[in-house]
């Protein structure tokens, strides 16, 4: 199943601080969650003047957020994560979970980019965003009719998807095998 995500966040050196995250699963189902743990003495103007007045106020913990996603996606085996200019994004959604090595092990280890696949096809007009924006899970509806658009113009490269799983060697029984060591030449 594929998911289109988007977060806010505060970004500061060697630090993503999440404010919210918002997922749209391929079924139509919806998540929203935002932190109450954000620091918001380190937030911009900017942030406070843009992202913060949409806000509900019903925080959770991060950890609390990690658990809720994990009943989102529960029962899907083959997650598609996509995103426009996901980078941070990607790092805060991961970071829920303490970090790569901890995704949950059927979790792909990157997150597809709408931005990226749009520039392959000559970085056509994307399609213009009705809701408000800079809130997690009404960029993340914009996120998946940008996705669809492109689509209609790519039909093939909607079937993108990450098909490994994390430490493929460790992997449980029935999961596919190791791949091979890379060889590299002598330096």
């Amino acid at each position: 199943m594929k998911y289109w995500l988007d977060t806010e966040f505060i970004a500061r050196p060697f630090t993503i601080d999440l404010i919210s995250i918002g997922l749209v699963a391929e079924n139509g189902r919806e998540f929203y969650a935002e932190s109450n743990e954000t620091d918001w003495s380190k937030a911009s103007p900017w942030t406070l003047a843009n992202v913060r007045p949409q806000l509900n106020g019903k925080g959770m913990s991060r950890e609390d957020i990690s658990y809720a996603l994990r009943n989102f996606t529960d029962g899907d085996e083959h997650p598609v994560f996509w995103g426009y200019f996901p980078a941070y994004d990607w790092v805060a959604f991961v970071w829920l979970f303490g970090g790569l090595e901890e995704l949950p092990f059927h979790f792909p280890q990157l997150c597809l980019d709408i931005k990226q696949w749009a520039i392959e096809l000559g970085d056509p007009e994307l399609p213009h965003q009705k809701e408000s924006r800079h809130h997690a899970l009404a960029d993340a509806r914009w996120t998946k009719e940008a996705w669809a658009f492109l689509a209609s113009l790519h039909p093939a490269g909607a079937d993108r998807r990450t098909t490994e799983r994390k430490n493929p060697g460790q992997a449980s029984a029935g999961a596919p095998p190791a791949f091979p060591a890379i060889k590299t030449r002598p330096g």
